[in-house]
Order: structure tokens, then C-alpha cells, then sequence
């Protein structure tokens, strides 16, 4: 894990544990600068924490844990809202892509019911035809079968149009549940843009 340093009341860093070494052989450290770990807590001596390390000077500096205590905020920042921040904008990238799928696919649903009342809606109109052109020939006998067979369908359309409703309905649904998706989709990433900042 890297490694902050604080020498003269000043934090550097991060280094990797070779870099820290290698200062610590050339003198640029003493063994009584503080270091800490990213995602430690508490602070140690560069030299506790490389024994055996020898340096070529030493620090006149007394430690100060107090001036160091705001350092240790500073190492888990590095990482904060990373993770949280990618799953978040994914994630919402997803729910927006998946709920314009749902309301867009929601109009194409096909619907037996609006067929059939497409049908029976034809055919009354064609019966409606036929009735009026046997009226105007004075064909009676036509106009008695006719109008009979318009009830039947006019009957059958009643029955068809109310499943037909019902079905446009529950794609109506459909397609409000897929734009809520895509909104909660939206304001997710949106979130997730922001996680992190302001620190």
C-alpha cells in the first residue's frame, strides 16, 4: 500500500515502500519521520517501519504527532467514491438504456384482442354496406340474414373492444414503468457523478 511521510511537519507522498527505503539509505529520511500507511490509522517511525534500514542522517526535528494527525484523512481520500462512483453511473446507465427498451417495446406488443376487433369492426361496416345496398333493391330476403349476422358481430366487437382496451392499458403501464426505470436510471448516474467531489 503507499506510503505518506511526514518530515519537518510537512506530509509528502505517496511513495511505494522502495522509494521510502531508498530515502531512508541516502539520509533524506531520519528514522524518526513519521509515516502511516494508506488506509492505516495511526501513524509510526520510518524506522520502525523499515527495520535494519540505516540512514545516513539523522532528524533534529522532534515528532509531532498532533501536526500529523490531519495527514491521516488525507490517504483514504485517495480513494473515496471510486468504486461507489463507477457501480453507480454502470448501474444507471443500465436502468436508463433497460427502461427506453421497456416503454419503447411496450408499443409493439401485439394484441390478439385488437386484431379480432379490427376484424369484427370490418366486417360490421361491410354488413352496415350490405344492408343499406339490399334496402335500396328492395331485397328483402337479403336484409332479414343480414341484419341478424350484423348483431352477431356487433355483439362480438363489443367483447373484442373491451379486451382490446384492456390490453392497450396494460401496455400503457408498460411503458410508464419503463420511463420510471429510465428516470431512476438517469438520476442514478447523475448521483453518481457527484459521488466524491467536493472533498
Amino acid at each position: 500500500m503507499p506510503i505518506y511521510i511526514n518530515k519537518d511537519n510537512q506530509q509528502s507522498g505517496p511513495y511505494e515502500d522502495q522509494a521510502v527505503i531508498d530515502q531512508l539509505r541516502s539520509g533524506s529520511l531520519s528514522p524518526n519521520d513519521m509515516a502511516i500507511r494508506q488506509g492505516d490509522s495511526s501513524w509510526q517511525r520510518v524506522g520502525d517501519m523499515f527495520p535494519g534500514v540505516s540512514s545516513g542522517q539523522s532528524s533534529a526535528f522532534p515528532i509531532n504527532a498532533a501536526a500529523a494527525a490531519p495527514v491521516a484523512s488525507v490517504a483514504p481520500a485517495a480513494r473515496k467514491g471510486g468504486c461507489l462512483k463507477g457501480g453507480l453511473i454502470g448501474t444507471g446507465l443500465i436502468l436508463l438504456l433497460l427502461g427506453i427498451a421497456i416503454a419503447a417495446g411496450s408499443r409493439f406488443i401485439p394484441s390478439a384482442s385488437c386484431d379480432l376487433a379490427k376484424a369484427d369492426e370490418e366486417r360490421i361496416d361491410k354488413l352496415e354496406r350490405d344492408i343499406e345496398k339490399a334496402k335500396s333493391n328492395f331485397d328483402y330476403d337479403e336484409i332479414g340474414p343480414k341484419a341478424i349476422e350484423l348483431d352477431e358481430a356487433t355483439a362480438g366487437y363489443e367483447v373484442s373492444k373491451k379486451y382490446c382496451d384492456d390490453d392497450k392499458f396494460r401496455n400503457d403501464i408498460i411503458g410508464i414503468a419503463g420511463a420510471v426505470i429510465a428516470v431512476l436510471g438517469v438520476l442514478m448516474a447523475v448521483v453518481g457523478l457527484f459521488v466524491g467531489r467536493g472533498k
